[in-house]
């Protein structure tokens, strides 16, 4: 075992502050077995016997618990959790999918009722990581609008049904169907009218930073959702008609209006 190892590794009489080097294994060993290892237990002796005398910690737990400045039995309660939710984040594939937003969910209240130790802070990387992950597949499918981290898991349970309607949810679900909207185009009049239903609920959301980059890409596919026939320089001419690109449409209905 590394611990065994480690311990072995260090010279008689090296003391706490020697032992605090080996925090991180400690956790790895700590289990709901609290029998007294004769191995651990001379290792211990050894090393913290001269300095520490009768408070020597003779068992894993109580070393772990003396290193990490954590209980023994809250260490014990909480670290086989952590390990096993660092191994089910660590092995997960899939991101955006219910499994991988419910272990988020409850690895998110472990992270909120565990303790400062070593893997805490592994798991808390995993879960960042995890996080980061979601919001670039959030974020692709809902281009250009950005799904930052600290957002994703609320926008995630939002889009698979599992939670309320996050800021700004309108203007994702814009972004999220234009595309849709665009292999169907050109649009036939109901299709335009519920393009533009959907328009209008995020032009009520207008303060997110994702809508003035919708609009933007609204602007740019509009030929494709709403083909108009050019009229002859002639023609243009007589009515006055130049072409217009607006620097700043009122609303993203504006831009869907013939």
């Amino acid at each position: 075992m590394e611990l065994l190892q480690a311990l072995r590794a260090l010279p008689r009489g090296a003391g706490p502050e020697a032992l605090r080097l080996t925090a991180a294994l400690f956790e790895a060993a700590v289990d709901a077995d609290d029998d007294v290892d004769p191995r651990f237990r001379d290792e211990l002796i050894r090393v913290l016997g001269p300095v520490m005398a009768e408070d020597t910690p003779v068992t894993v737990e109580d070393a772990a618990a003396y290193v990490t400045g954590v209980d023994a039995e809250v260490l014990v309660a909480m670290l086989p959790r952590l390990r096993a939710a660092l191994a089910e984040v660590r092995g997960l594939k899939a991101c955006l999918a219910r499994e991988a937003v419910e272990l988020l969910s409850r690895v998110e209240t472990l992270l909120h009722d565990a303790p400062a130790t070593h893997t805490r802070r592994a798991l808390e990387v995993a879960v960042n990581a995890l996080r980061a992950r979601l919001a670039a597949e959030l974020s692709r499918l809902h281009a250009p609008v950005t799904v930052l981290p600290e957002d994703a898991l609320p926008v995630a349970r939002w889009m698979l049904g599992d939670g309320p309607p996050p800021r700004g949810a309108a203007v994702l679900e814009f972004a999220r169907g234009l595309d849709d909207f665009c292999r169907r185009a050109p649009l036939s009049p109901a299709t335009l009218d519920a393009l533009r239903a959907l328009a209008r609920r995020a032009d009520a959301e207008r303060d997110t930073p994702g809508w003035p980059l919708l609009v933007e890409r609204l602007r740019t596919v509009r030929p494709r959702l709403l083909p108009r026939r050019p009229l002859s320089p002639f023609y243009r001419s007589l009515a006055g008609i130049q072409a217009r690109t607006p620097d700043a449409p009122a609303s993203l209905e504006a831009l869907l209006r013939e």
